[in-house]
């Protein structure tokens, strides 16, 4: 009996391997941000990896050393593809480079102006990179800008990763994941639109900035958005709630400052005579947030005077947006898919030569704007005013 058990728990036992491609931790070096440029004809790839003493709990060393010590290590190679480039870091550094903890791809204008083809290739074979990781280029060097210190994070790659995602609130740039890129790289009939953070040397120290987005063009970039075509890029896409908008008052030209509490975009395409049209409805509402003027917005007539300025704002900033798509003949807005979506049958009598038909689609723009105003106080009036008032 007790052969018989001894039996029952060793085969079982047989099945049982040990992790033979297990790697330790205090083997690794886990990279937090990544930056592609040029080298000669290769590539230099600079990565920012995660100081093992200073993430750690127990770091080892004095408080003083630990103060001045950067949370995190730079190191960089070159090579002619990115995978030589990557290996040739193991000549100087210690640990094997791990990409499962990555946030940000950063690429530099003069490389994706090249070619992206061989980035894009690595990163969707790499099985470590996480696909949520955000894509962004700069025109400046990459290397240079997943080194920035920042005040109030504790490493680069967290800082770089908030303001991305900030987009929402400025709404004067964009944000996008590696996923979502790669399914627009991969589409022939959309263009695809990264951030764009800049360098920002103006100040005491440097400090990164996004504003605007570059669009991709059959695998390189082909041109950069400033903030107003961008922001009209967003109210196509449905990312501009809790932006804001600053339009002049009605009376006197001076700024009214907006916040968009609730925006909607809606779409209808027909084709006639081989010409796809468009239209774009667009519903927001806003509170007022900040005046520089005197106008009393309690008016509910000079309130609508205002919601008319946000309407012509709006449609001047998607109107923006659909004429430099269209001088670029790069659908980065995405309306191949919308007229895809919604008329099937015909998007195959278009879809061969939609770049070219893109150009002459006839777009209209519908905007309805809802001003809240909440203030059961009139506006406030200058110190000359208010004495006047007083006396």
């Amino acid at each position: 009996m007790r052969k018989i058990a001894v039996i029952l728990i060793l085969i079982p036992s047989l099945w049982l391997t040990g992790c033979w491609n297990s790697r330790e931790i205090n083997e690794l070096g886990f990279v937090l941000s990544i930056g592609l440029d040029k080298a000669g004809d290769g590539f230099k790839v600079t990565a920012q990896i995660a100081s093992p003493d200073t993430f750690s709990k127990t770091p080892s060393g004095s408080a003083s050393t630990q103060k001045d010590k950067k949370p995190f290590w730079i190191v960089s190679s070159t090579g002619k593809t990115i995978f030589e480039a990557i290996r040739n870091m193991a000549s100087i550094s210690s640990r094997r480079i791990f990409w499962a903890h990555i946030k940000v791809i950063v690429i530099s204008e003069e490389l994706a102006k090249s070619n992206t083809l061989e980035i894009f290739d690595f990163f969707t074979r790499n099985p470590e990179l996480r696909l949520r990781t955000l894509v962004a280029v700069t025109p400046d060097e990459a290397g240079k800008v997943i080194d920035v210190v920042p005040e109030m994070e504790k490493d680069p790659a967290i800082y770089l990763e908030n303001i991305i995602n900030n987009k929402n609130l400025t709404g004067k740039s964009y944000g996008i994941m590696l996923k979502d890129f790669l399914e627009d790289y991969l589409d022939p009939n959309v263009g695809p639109v990264t951030s764009r953070v800049i360098l920002d040397k103006s100040e005491s120290r440097p400090v990164l900035k996004t504003s605007g987005a570059y669009v991709f063009d059959e695998n390189k970039v082909s041109a950069s958005l400033n903030e107003e075509q961008t922001r009209g890029f967003l109210w196509i896409q449905n990312e501009m709630n809790g932006s804001v908008m600053v339009v002049k008052s009605p009376d006197d030209n001076k700024p009214v400052t907006l916040e968009i509490k609730g925006s909607k975009s809606s779409y209808e395409s027909d084709l006639q005579k081989d010409i796809p049209y468009f239209s774009i409805r667009v519903d927001v509402t806003a509170n007022i947030t900040e005046q520089g003027c005197l106008t009393d917005f309690n008016d509910m007539q000079k309130l609508n005077q205002l919601s008319k300025m946000l309407e012509t704002a709006i449609r001047e900033d998607i109107q923006s947006a659909i004429t430099t798509a269209k001088d670029l003949k790069v659908d980065f807005l995405g309306l191949s898919r919308i007229f895809h979506r919604q008329h099937r049958e015909e998007w195959y009598q278009v879809s061969s030569d939609w770049n070219e038909i893109f150009k002459d689609t006839e777009v209209t723009i519908i905007v309805k704007a809802n001003i809240n105003h909440v203030s059961l106080a009139k506006p406030l009036k200058s110190a000359k005013i208010q004495k006047e008032y007083i006396r």
